[in-house]
């Protein structure tokens, strides 16, 4: 990848759902300015849709940012300094080199002016005409003029949709503010930015166009997107199962998996890789909502691929009332008077069936983002035959355009966690395009706090009026009175705080009354916090000095009954409540200076296979020196085994200049440049035997020959890997005849496999039963990868490839329709009737019970070839050194497994590759490149302060009883014998606030929850 030579040191985000989101925080979070732009007219895509996801049930979209604590990924983009929003906008045109773009952005007319509307919706009140309500599935209508939906819509400012406007006028008259054009005309604007990053998500796929199913003409039939929203307790029907035709609840529900996907028909070849496991977490949603409720999922295939999916799924198969069913429907036809859908399907033996249901669900698959054959042609950058992004095999994250990258559904269809990874790992990509960790970074400005601690609380009360939302508080009366309270110097009304004006003159009056407190009163502490905090820091205050009074959702939303008085002495309560709060602040010498712990910027990289090469070269391109250890005399791990790609054997999925496309040529590339890079020391034939230290100033213990060299660093990437499954059954180690793929690929490669007429492949050889619960995602790939192989070696090869479910997901699904047009001949099994293996001198006899034709099947083979699966090696002793904890399957456990699916549980350590589950080579190098990011973000300031609500021990009171230090989930607390307190770890502490609440003397006080503050009046 070849470096601008004058970057401009900017990011063009293009979408701005979980991947712009993630990629944009992560990008900012180094220093870099990133234009986040998207077609919608608010930012956070799909993920808004969603209340839950699975495995965790959970939202935890907060979780993905570099900066912990944090708010909902929306309002942390638009409150980023680094990062400007670009809204209901889309990229038109693109000149330039690589490193130094000038882009094109053309703004949407929305009709209505943001900065004048006050968001009164008089207009929607008085507007008659009415248009589907897309974010709810067009479930519901709603009016021509709208606010983006949803608690989380950034920006929520009120547009028009023009394709149902009558242009009447009404909402013009109605409008006290001003704020509609209904002529207002598209805006440009031209971006200089050094690099651009495609995120734009995907299309819902449209099940019209799979006429069979009724969708768009009976009322009954649902798409995935519709059944979500009724689910969801901010939709329409606030989460009560209804049927559209007559709001009854339904008895009898059917899922259909793959609407729009594994379909030639309809030009959806591929599989959407997510449908499977959404579908089952919309069926665990429905039981949870109606116990009784009767549920059917029509299926072809199970794909449960990925990190603890097999379990979850087979939950949701134990479900009672719950049936799955291996059959496709063929037609679906609607009961006049009851509504009712009878689906005709065809059963695995071949016989027909009807059904009756109440109410039909389509699990609709991903398409392609809409327009993007338009903007990938202005762009210069290449489509697969489907119409999503082409990408190299060992660059997954590059396009074909230098300066050009991109992430998550677009490049594939792919679920929520490997987003994240993706996204993740395509900034740092952009990161090292724009040479961004060749020079210092320009350092955060340092300022200088006044140490209040001796000081009388002299405290200023600020009402903003919030745009007017304000007005119907008896301001002047709450700021008299505001002006009595104790420790009040300043008492004055602002018009609107928020923008820089009223910024500007909150900031003067601290300074020029010599305040030491400042009470806001108006809007949420959710919004505009950095720019309050930085406001406080300019005037050499602590943030932590500002209190917040929520008026206008604790006061004027609540109490909206007419009731003046309610309401005004509502407010003076929580202006007092803040007032008190701050005057009983106690630790100020701790809370005004802060608590900073020196960071080390060094990385270690644990392991050289794909993970850790890819993770370690991408650091030293950000700057960052690191230590790769690998416990092997040789770097290249599992990639070493690999021979062919299934792409090459397709020809595609290749990029023109993304290098070498032969596997073991491309290691050695890959290898040769770690070796080479200044910033990176390898250690081979070691392993790290210790670690002490708390985030970012560890200290690690690297063991090799007899040696122990103790490293400073700050931050780990575990990328160990795995290995090959071992196996007992089906005569493997004891005739000649029976190889693992692993040794067929050798073989075939090496050009020694013995002459065979006949092979037979079984899939899951001791995979997916009792004792290896897990699905290991890359077999049955690698098994359909060999017998093209085969086949195309020797076409008139009888092959026989026996499996369970056939898990191609994605655009390898190619692979598997290529076997099949081969003459591969695919035959199912399943746990209750494994394949029997007898053995002569002149072939192999495989006998299986066939579920279609209900017959014994014998089948004789030269080969017989075992998808043995992935297991870890064991990690317990590197688990133990580092203090990290292993999921039941010995694999590396994530913080959190759909947010959160790189980093450890302990601050500063990170996972990628096959250390935290099996996964294919593109797969992995993206995961380790987001890896490597999310450690340039953890070292990207020079020191760590302590969490705003971390605890302090009042050494006087504190008995030494070590509740806190049992108590504590972080292990920031420690005993120290020596002066007999119970210490605190800043590093560590999150300011969860356990150890205060177990405290028996109310020793340990969090800063701004003590118990003066909480309980002051």
């Amino acid at each position: 990848m070849s470096a601008p030579s004058n970057p401009h040191n900017s990011v063009l985000v293009a979408g701005a759902g979980i991947a712009g989101m993630a990629a944009a925080a992560h990008l900012a979070h180094l220093g870099i300015q990133v234009h986040l732009l998207d077609t919608a007219p608010s930012i956070g895509g799909s993920m808004h849709l969603l209340d839950h996801t699975f495995p965790s049930n959970s939202c935890g979209i907060c979780l993905m940012l570099p900066q912990q604590p944090a708010l909902c990924p929306t309002f942390e983009c638009d409150l980023h300094h680094n990062i400007s929003l670009l809204p209901y906008a889309q990229l038109s045109n693109l000149t330039g080199q690589p490193g130094s773009f000038s882009a094109s952005i053309t703004h949407k007319a929305r009709f209505v002016d943001p900065d004048l509307c006050d968001g009164c919706g008089l207009c929607a009140y008085v507007c008659p005409e009415s248009r589907p309500h897309d974010y709810e599935g067009s479930l519901v209508p709603t009016k021509a003029i709208y606010r983006p939906p949803g608690l989380r819509a950034v920006p929520d400012a009120w547009l028009i949709d023009m394709d149902a406007c009558s242009r009447c006028g009404l909402c013009v008259q109605a409008c006290p503010k001003q704020a509609i054009d209904l002529d207002m005309a598209d805006r440009h604007q031209q971006i200089d930015t050094g690099a651009i990053l495609l995120a734009p998500g995907f299309s819902p796929f449209d099940p019209r166009l799979k006429g069979e199913y009724g969708f768009g003409v009976y009322d009954n039939v649902l798409s995935a997107l519709q059944f979500e929203r009724m689910a969801s307790l901010a939709g329409s029907t606030i989460a009560r199962l209804a049927r559209p035709s007559d709001g009854k609840p339904p008895r009898r529900v059917a899922f259909v998996h793959c609407v729009g996907s594994r379909d030639n028909l309809c030009g959806a070849g591929y599989c959407s890789s997510a449908c499977c496991m959404f579908t089952a977490k919309q069926v665990a949603l429905a039981k949870k909502l109606d116990p009784d409720l009767e549920v059917t999922v029509f299926f072809m295939d199970l794909r449960a691929f990925g990190k603890d999916f097999e379990s979850y799924i087979e939950g949701v198969q134990a479900l009672p009332g719950v049936s799955y069913r291996r059959a496709m429907p063929s037609s679906v036809r609607q009961l006049q008077q009851s509504r009712n859908l009878l689906v005709t399907s065809v059963a695995e033996d071949g016989r027909l069936r009807d059904d009756q249901f109440d109410l039909l669900v389509l699990a609709t698959g991903f398409a392609p983002p809409q327009g993007m054959q338009d903007l990938a042609t202005l762009l210069g950058v290449e489509l697969n035959e489907y119409g999503f992004a082409l990408s190299g095999a060992y660059h997954p994250t590059r396009s074909s355009h230098p300066g050009i990258f991109f992430a998550g559904a677009f490049r594939e269809p792919k679920d929520i966690p490997e987003t994240v990874a993706e996204a993740t790992g395509a900034a740092a990509e952009a990161a090292a395009f724009l040479q961004v960790g060749t020079e210092p970074q320009a350092p955060i400005t340092a300022y200088h706090l006044r140490d209040v601690s001796d000081e009388e609380p002299r405290a200023g009360v600020f009402v903003c009026t919030c745009h007017g939302e304000l007005d119907s508080l008896d301001l002047p009366q709450l700021l008299e009175w505001a002006r009595l309270l104790p420790g009040v110097a300043l008492a004055q009304a602002l018009p609107n705080a928020c923008t820089p004006e009223g910024m500007d003159a909150m900031g003067d009056a601290i300074r020029d009354a010599a305040l030491n407190r400042v009470v806001l009163a108006g809007c949420s502490h959710r919004l505009y916090a950095a720019q309050f905090d930085d406001l406080m820091r300019d005037a050499a205050l602590d943030p932590r000095l500002m209190a917040r009074a929520n008026l206008r959702e604790q006061v004027l939303y609540p109490h909206n009954n007419g009731d003046n008085g309610a309401r005004n002495a509502k407010a003076r309560s929580l202006v007092a409540m803040a007032v008190a709060s701050l005057r009983a602040m106690s630790g100020l010498e701790a809370l005004s200076l802060g608590t900073r712990q020196p960071l080390t910027r060094r990385a270690l990289v644990v392991g050289g296979g794909a993970a850790g090469l890819s993770a370690a070269l991408l650091l030293a391109q950000l700057n960052i020196p690191v230590r790769l250890v690998e416990r092997d005399n040789h770097l290249g791990g599992q990639w070493r085994h690999i021979r062919y790609q299934p792409d090459s054997l397709l020809g595609t999925g290749t990029l023109e200049g993304t290098g070498v496309t032969e596997p073991q040529a491309a290691l050695q590339d890959l290898i040769d440049l770690v070796q080479a890079h200044s910033l990176i020391e390898v250690h081979s034939n070691a392993e790290v035997t210790a670690l002490e230290g708390a985030p970012g100033r560890y200290r690690a213990t690297i063991s090799a020959n007899g040696d122990h060299e103790p490293v400073a660093l700050g931050a780990i990437i575990v990328a160990t890997g795995a290995g090959p499954a071992t196996t007992s059954e089906y005569l493997y180690g004891q005739d000649p005849r029976v190889l693992t793929q692993r040794e067929l690929e050798l073989q075939v490669a090496d050009g020694t496999l013995a002459t065979a007429r006949s092979v037979v492949m079984i899939q899951c050889a001791g995979s997916r039963e009792p004792e290896r619960p897990y699905c290991s995602r890359v077999c049955c790939t690698q098994a359909v990868k060999n017998a093209l192989k085969l086949k195309q070696l020797r076409p008139d090869l009888e092959l026989f490839l026996l499996y369970r479910e056939v898990r191609t997901y994605g655009f390898r699904e190619a692979a598997y329709q290529a076997a099949r047009d081969a003459g591969v001949v695919f035959l199912r099994y399943d746990l209750d009737h494994k394949p029997q293996i007898q053995a002569n001198a002149q072939q192999l006899q495989v006998r299986l019970s066939d579920p279609v034709i209900g017959q014994s099947l014998t089948l004789h083979a030269d080969l017989l070839v075992l998808s043995t699966g992935i297991t870890p090696e064991d990690q317990h002793p590197l688990a133990q050194a580092l203090d990290l904890d292993l999921d039941e399957y010995g694999f590396f456990r994530e913080e959190h497994p759909k947010m959160k699916p790189l980093d450890l549980g302990k601050g500063g350590l990170f996972v990628a590759g096959l250390a935290h589950s099996p996964r294919f080579l593109d797969e992995t190098i993206a995961q380790a490149q987001g890896a490597a990011m999310r450690a340039a973000a953890f070292l990207a300031p020079d020191s760590l302060s302590d969490r705003p609500s971390a605890v302090w021990v009042n050494e006087r009171l504190c008995s030494f009883c070590g509740l806190c230090v049992e108590a504590c989930p972080f292990q920031a607390r420690v005993m120290n014998y020596d002066s007999r307190l119970a210490d605190v770890d800043y590093a560590l502490c999150q300011g969860c606030g356990v150890c205060a609440a177990v405290c028996p003397n109310k020793a340990t006080l969090q800063k701004a929850f003590e118990h003066k503050q909480l309980l002051a009046t």
